[in-house]
């Protein structure tokens, strides 16, 4: 068995500190490059811009249009620079694109435009998603200054996050210990009480649903920790082999109760022979059980599917319900951390299942997929290598 850092994405990786364009030169040079998307269709322009971001020590990237911007940007700079008017596709719309993009929705995006300077253009760009609106004439220290404010406040916010997942990690941690101990407690006294004729009946009745609810927050309080874990990047993957087609019988198996609980028929459909892959047994459990408690809880009284099968080299788990179904616009931000979609006019849960499943899908250089409509239930395919060359 191996044991190998968990892959954090580049999302939360990136924290980079803005550069103080009056700090010598030695200390720039120690902190990290930050990249600046400059687009800008008028030559002239592009080039000052660039020239002045340069000397204020940042990384410069250019584009003339806004299709070159928009595929820029997949790389993920640390600002986009972004002029309004430009022939292909205005700054607008660009903007607009980058928001919508799971991969690109959380730029840092400023427009500076000289045309459009407006009241009306600069809410018109900010209500299309950008942090901020500049206008020019803007001289060079007071655009260098506006830059580095920008890249303080985000430098902040993501200051912020680091605090609440440590606070969320040192809270889950603490909580673990005393939690165990009370469920094994709970279930040694069911037994006890299972094996006493006189007390048997009440006392199950009023133990058991404790046990219930105690492992429910048990489970709350380790997804909690894995969370703040893959943050501060301090998951660690225990890397065996595993009969993938075991582990998601057992999985099945274990959420028969509740599923028989919501009135759903959980079914399972399992190749014959055993489907091994390398992975971490426990985060892969982790993985199926979240898609098998989505189906159920989102079930609406009809059967629900686990279907594993093997395709050009990967294992492939389709879980499928007939439940209530995803809106188009929700199926990608499901994936998010702490989001949720309403379910009869409520929330459930605190919308960290499908963030974790598809974290430690990608750790396993996987990927998990959903296909769905509203009123037409929904299919969460999870496709995992059966061989990797690549390091963990």
């Amino acid at each position: 068995m191996r044991v190998v850092p968990f892959p954090a994405r580049a999302s939360t990786l990136r924290g980079h500190r803005p550069v103080n364009s009056s700090a010598p030169q030695d200390l720039q040079g120690a902190r990290p490059t930050i990249t600046v998307l400059n687009v800008n269709d008028d030559p002239a322009t592009l080039y000052l811009l660039s020239l002045t971001l340069k000397q204020g020590g940042y990384q410069v990237l250019e584009a003339t249009g806004g299709r070159e911007a928009l595929r820029l940007a997949q790389g993920r700079p640390d600002l986009v620079l972004l002029d309004v008017h430009m022939p292909d596709i205005d700054g607008y719309e660009v903007c607009r694109r980058l928001r919508a993009d799971e991969s690109t929705h959380d730029l840092l995006i400023a427009h500076l435009s000289s045309v459009s300077v407006r009241r009306e253009d600069r809410v018109r760009g900010l209500a299309q998603g950008a942090d901020a609106y500049w206008t020019r004439p803007l001289g060079e220290d007071e655009l260098l200054a506006n830059i580095e404010a920008l890249l303080r406040l985000q430098a902040r916010a993501r200051d912020a996050v680091r605090a609440r997942d440590s606070f969320l990690r040192i809270a889950a941690h603490e909580l673990r210990t005393p939690l165990t101990v009370l469920r094994l407690n709970l279930e040694r006294a069911v037994e006890m009480v299972v094996n006493d004729a006189e007390a048997h009946g009440p006392v199950e009745k009023r133990l058991t649903p404790a046990v219930r609810q105690l492992t429910r927050l048990q489970n709350l309080v380790d997804n909690l920790l894995d969370v703040s874990r893959l943050s501060t990047q301090e998951m660690a993957l225990q890397v065996d082999t595993v009969d993938f087609s075991q582990l998601v019988r057992e999985q099945v198996e274990r959420f028969q109760a509740p599923a028989r609980s919501a009135n759903v028929e959980l079914e399972t459909v399992l190749p014959g022979a055993p489907v091994l892959l390398f992975g971490d047994r426990r985060m892969l459990e982790q993985a199926v059980g979240h898609l098998l408690s989505n189906a159920v809880k989102f079930g609406q009284d009809r059967p629900a599917k686990a279907r594993l099968s093997t395709h050009e080299g990967q294992a492939v788990l389709a879980v499928e319900d007939q439940g209530v179904g995803i809106a188009p616009e929700d199926q990608e931000r499901i994936f998010r951390r702490f989001e949720r979609v309403p379910s009869a006019g409520r929330f459930e849960g605190l919308g960290l299942g499908l963030y974790l499943a598809r974290e430690i899908a990608a750790a396993h250089d996987g990927t998990l997929s959903v296909k769905s409509a509203l009123g037409q239930g929904a299919c969460f395919e999870l496709r995992l290598p059966l061989h990797r060359t690549q390091r963990y």
